[in-house]
């Protein structure tokens, strides 16, 4: 991880305890209880929609933002360490798929240089056996008494 990595990373996750001592200290001084009134849907087509009274408690209510902020928050430090894993296995890719693409066209350089190889040593096509040959001189030297030994 890069210096730059280090200190984003030191100072967001400082901000995060920071901010969740604030929220924490604000939680225990608003204990109440207040009423919150919604527009919630209903079944009648006359009025879709009635309000609704309910009683919630302060720190409870604001517990809810704390966690939505905090997920946003760990969203946030986590983006620019997903975006360099992202960026490096994109490069890897490109890597895989040059060596592919060399490998894709080995046997045919290969092909090329068996035939500079054949032409440099000037084998003949139709060159004799080695066995064969040798058979057949192991007979003439033997005087033709039927099998070699």
């Amino acid at each position: 991880m890069s210096l730059l990595g280090k200190a984003y990373l030191s100072v967001t996750l400082g901000l995060f305890v920071v901010g969740l001592l604030w929220a924490s200290l604000t939680m225990q001084e608003n204990a109440a209880w207040v009423e919150v009134v919604l527009w919630a849907p209903s079944a009648d087509f006359v009025e879709p929609f009635i309000r609704r009274r309910y009683e919630v408690n302060v720190a409870g209510l604001m517990a809810g933002w704390a966690v939505a902020g905090a997920l946003m928050a760990f969203y946030a430090i986590r983006i620019p360490f997903k975006i360099r894993e992202a960026a490096i296995a994109q490069r890897r890719v490109r890597e895989l798929e040059r060596e592919v693409l060399a490998l894709r066209t080995l046997p045919l350089r290969q092909r090329e240089e068996d035939e500079i190889l054949a032409a440099e040593a000037h084998i003949e096509a139709g060159s004799k056996k080695v066995m064969i040959e040798k058979i057949a001189l192991d007979r003439q030297a033997s005087g033709g008494r039927g099998r070699a030994p």
